[in-house]
């Protein structure tokens, strides 16, 4: 039986994929500034309650955004009920556009838009292209936010030759999140940054992890090269109260989730701005592919199959 349903949602999709790519989004804002279209759309609901900033809001919100754009509307991103110290879009972006305070809000009517990024996306060259443009014109860090990483990567990274690596640890591998990629072993992933550290001429390893146990393994094999920004790591904690998710670790200290989602966030723009990337497949490994737009001397995400379901 043919399901009109999924045939017309394909349709909508393929039609938002098409206008965001061929969208110039400088004559848009401008459009808009110059009072243009007073249609505003108000963000307020996400596909679940985020209680932390982590990457599925991100690209759940750049996902409204593009739904709200292409429906003619201006997108503002207000979210309500969030925890102490994560507020909104507003602690870490930009909105997209600007708008003038007497502008009439209509609510946007659902939890998450059309396009959505997935863990094969970087490996489909249109989506990746795709979600490349749509953070390239919307994920745009707010000055504090832009401020604090420009002094890490001037810190770190600036003037090296420098290999981005990402490896999951705490709650995704003890959890083994049905439907989510198999992170790979740290061993391999050692052996395969070796190898393209030599092939590529690159002195450093931009380290970004939450475990230091992974950065002791890291240093051990590459002494004198490692690199990691600040950061508290989780690991003792988590495994020592028998945490299941990362976001139950608490550093005791004030703003601990604010300031937890700074580091998180910055050690994934500063590992966009790396010569070469190799990661687990994970939402912040693909974000870093997407901010880094094409950039990469070489990129490799480990493609282990999903966990719980046969590769």
């Amino acid at each position: 039986m043919i399901n009109f349903r999924n045939i017309l949602l394909k349709i909508k999709k393929v039609r938002q994929q098409n206008f965001i790519v061929n969208c110039d989004t400088k004559k848009l804002k401008k459009k808009f500034q110059n009072g243009k279209s007073q249609k505003v759309m108000l963000i307020n609901k996400g596909s679940y309650e985020y209680g932390y900033f982590n990457f599925t809001f991100l690209d759940n919100m750049l996902s409204s955004i593009v739904d709200v754009i292409n429906r003619g509307y201006i997108p503002v991103v207000r979210l309500d009920g969030r925890k102490e110290g994560w507020t909104n879009w507003d602690t870490f972006f930009e909105q997209p556009f600007q708008i003038s305070s007497d502008c009439k809000q209509e609510e946007y009517p659902f939890k998450t838009g059309l396009l959505m990024a997935t863990f094969s996306t970087p490996l489909d060259s249109k989506k990746l292209r795709l979600w490349q443009k749509i953070y390239s014109d919307f994920a745009i860090l707010n000055k504090p936010t832009q401020q604090y990483v420009d002094k890490e990567y001037q810190e770190l990274i600036a003037g090296k030759k420098v290999m981005g690596v990402l490896c999951r640890g705490t709650d995704y591998v003890k959890k083994k999140p049905f439907g989510h990629p198999v992170q790979p072993e740290v061993e391999d992933v050692i052996e395969l940054v070796k190898q393209k550290m030599q092939e590529l001429g690159l002195d450093y390893i931009y380290l970004a992890t939450e475990e230091y146990r992974i950065v002791k393994q890291f240093e051990a094999a590459f002494p004198d090269k490692i690199i990691v920004n600040k950061r508290t790591y989780y690991d003792e904690i988590f495994y020592q109260n028998n945490c299941t998710d990362i976001y139950q670790v608490n550093f005791e200290r004030e703003n601990d989730i604010y300031l937890k989602g700074l580091e998180y966030l910055a050690s994934i723009w500063l590992l966009s701005r790396c010569d070469a990337l190799v990661a687990g497949n994970c939402g912040g490994s693909t974000s870093a592919i997407y901010l880094n737009n094409g950039k990469y001397r070489f990129w490799h995400l480990f493609d282990l199959g999903l966990y719980g379901v046969n590769k």
